[in-house]
């Protein structure tokens, strides 16, 4: 959950740049803004234990760390062997995950999922989002939440010029974050992918896939 002082700095922050807006208004528009870097981004992930059983194939996953289901990665047994799965559904804050082939002893497997923010869940309206996201990235969400306020017509603070230019770097913000999230927050890293001499598996990169084909990404 988003930390009172880092939600109260970003508001504050905003306010002086927005004029007349009402608390009501900036609170609104920040569950927008959030919803859309955090889903473009893939910054929120979490590793979902998964008990599999023979010949099941269907498995309701909730993540433990606040949050809702919104894509998934990838799914591994126990010997970081990708085993090739679906979402089939999602039930906000859960998601049904199905196995393509029905597993013939009992595992323990790990679910790679990517989330996003759910509905406000406190009285004060706030986001049920990781507590790092705005210690991370205060400036780029202060750019989103501002843009959107500014592209508001007939507003006191209403500015289209100014909007675009906050809604780039918000835009821009996003890029960052992917990036971040894909080399997994490592500095000077870049994006890993098995030799294609060595590769013993049809999974594509390590990326879970119900469909494996003997190509592999950018082939």
């Amino acid at each position: 959950m988003i930390q009172d002082r880092d939600l109260n700095r970003l508001l504050n922050q905003a306010r002086v740049k927005l004029p007349g807006s009402s608390d009501a208004g900036l609170k609104a528009e920040l569950w927008d803004t959030l919803d859309e870097f955090i889903g473009d981004s893939n910054c929120w992930q979490e590793w979902i234990t998964v008990n599999v059983v023979p010949n099941e194939q269907d498995y309701m996953i909730t993540p433990a760390h606040g949050g809702m289901i919104l894509r998934l990665v990838a799914v591994f047994d126990p010997n970081r062997i990708g085993l090739p799965s679906v979402m089939q559904h999602v039930f906000p804050p859960s998601a049904k995950l199905h196995l393509v082939w029905p597993q013939n002893i009992n595992m323990t497997a790990k679910a790679h999922v990517v989330k996003n923010i759910i509905l406000p869940n406190t009285k004060d309206e706030v986001p049920d989002a990781p507590d790092w996201l705005l210690p991370l990235y205060t400036l780029r969400v202060e750019d989103g939440l501002v843009g959107r306020m500014m592209a508001q017509p007939g507003k006191s603070y209403s500015n289209d010029k100014r909007s675009d230019y906050h809604l780039k770097r918000f835009r821009d913000g996003i890029v960052i974050a992917k990036t971040a999230a894909m080399r997994a927050n490592l500095f000077g890293g870049q994006s890993w992918r098995y030799p294609g001499n060595f590769r013993t598996t049809t999974q594509r990169g390590g990326v879970s896939t119900p469909f494996p084909t003997d190509q592999g990404w950018g082939n």
